[in-house]
């Protein structure tokens, strides 16, 4: 009989806030608990702490997670009748711990087993009204977990425990070791590739397709979600973006920001927030992207800075182009067609609109609209004083 139920105490470390409140690796221990059991079927939680604590806590759990104060006087009655809204077995968690995915599916999925090793970890499994009668009959918590807990069974136990999270600076790098090698094991039960597992870093609510491969230095934060057949890294953050299907992205960072299937992104490109980035752009080394639009197919190969700026599909941007979109009080926007043309070195002096299929020569700084299949210039006459040089330095001689 699964279990759909959760009730996890956030106990304080004397008179600072819960240990598991404290982030390992970018996410707090709480949402790692949290993620892996919703994970494994769990649907319904009810958490436990302190007062001072429940905001922190509340971004962990899911949005309809009820929270008790342990000090309330209707605590009891509030966990009761939390058990009585549920079927079968519940999870209750009563000491600071991690769980890994494979081990969080089988405390909540096994049909039969035994006792977990509660004096060291605070993990139970227990039969919701068996506990709910118990305490309404007045019998303590650790009691009633202890007496009418799952208990062992002859084929032995099936569960390979909880990760307990110790207090101190040691006992939090342990934690956090541990956190990464649970994100990494998760991946790689997805079918994910991870080169060296040892220097990845997965946080708990990221999600990888199917034969994406994950090079060393790879750290993925947030609600990071990158499709099937990536390659990203070495060196790589992606914080909170969605990354599609086939696209590579290397030794660059990306935040908040969208990239679409067969995208390439680096080296050491820099893509900001309230990005979207087309279907095989290619966004080069030394790129910045910012608050912008690609169109598919468009390419940014290095050393350009493109910012506030809606840009069409098949552009391409010459080495050293700049979107000036800043005036010192007001950011402004710059608009680019399809097929258009940018020359190295152009600056594009927002607001401004290059049209579709135009091209600005290189060098030029571009402050008016340039119609659609134009050539704008701008940019002094060259003009060229023959033997110059010499006579200068017939001077100084």
């Amino acid at each position: 009989m699964s279990a759909t139920g959760a009730v996890i105490f956030l106990p304080r470390e004397g008179n600072g806030p819960s240990l598991m409140l404290q982030e390992l690796l970018f996410d707090p221990a709480a949402r790692w608990l949290a993620q892996a059991l919703a994970d494994a079927g769990v649907e319904r939680f009810f958490v436990v702490c302190h007062s001072d604590d429940q905001q922190a806590a509340r971004a962990c759990f899911p949005a309809d997670t009820e929270f008790v104060t342990g000090v309330s006087e209707d605590a009891v009655d509030q966990l009761v009748a939390f058990l009585s809204g549920l079927e079968g077995k519940a999870i209750v968690i009563t000491r600071p711990v991690l769980l890994s995915w494979s081990d969080a599916r089988t405390l909540a999925g096994a049909e039969n087993g035994g006792v977990l090793d509660t004096k060291d970890t605070g993990v139970y499994r227990v039969d919701c009204a068996l506990l709910a009668q118990a305490l309404g009959e007045g019998v303590g918590l650790e009691e009633a977990l202890k007496e009418k807990g799952d208990r062992f069974n002859s084929r032995g136990v099936w569960f390979q425990g909880a990760y307990p999270i110790r207090s101190g600076r040691a006992g939090r790098m342990e934690a956090e070791g541990a956190a990464r090698q649970f994100g990494a094991l998760r991946l790689l039960e997805q079918g994910v590739r991870i080169m060296d597992p040892a220097n990845c870093y997965a946080g708990p609510q990221v999600k990888v397709g199917e034969g994406t491969v994950l090079l060393p230095g790879t750290i993925l934060r947030g609600g990071t979600v990158i499709g099937k057949n990536c390659e990203i890294g070495p060196n790589a953050m992606i914080r909170d973006c969605t990354v599609g299907e086939s696209v590579t992205i290397n030794a660059s960072q990306l935040n908040e920001s969208t990239v679409d299937d067969g995208a390439t992104v680096g080296p050491f490109a820099y893509v900001r927030p309230n990005c979207h980035v087309g279907a095989k752009v290619r966004v080069g080394d030394f790129v910045e992207l910012k608050n912008s639009t690609i169109g598919a197919g468009t390419k940014i190969s290095h050393l350009t800075y493109v910012g506030d700026s809606d840009v069409g599909e098949r552009v391409n941007f010459g080495c050293g182009t700049v979107t000036v979109n800043y005036d010192g009080t007001q950011k402004y926007r710059t608009t680019i067609g399809d097929d258009a043309f940018i020359g190295c070195n152009t600056n594009l002096v927002a607001p401004v609109k290059v049209g579709d299929g135009a091209y600005t020569a290189a060098g030029s700084t571009i402050t008016d609209e340039v119609p659609a299949d134009s050539l704008a210039i701008a940019r002094a006459r060259q003009t060229v004083k023959k033997q110059w040089a010499a006579k200068r330095r017939a001077r100084k001689r």
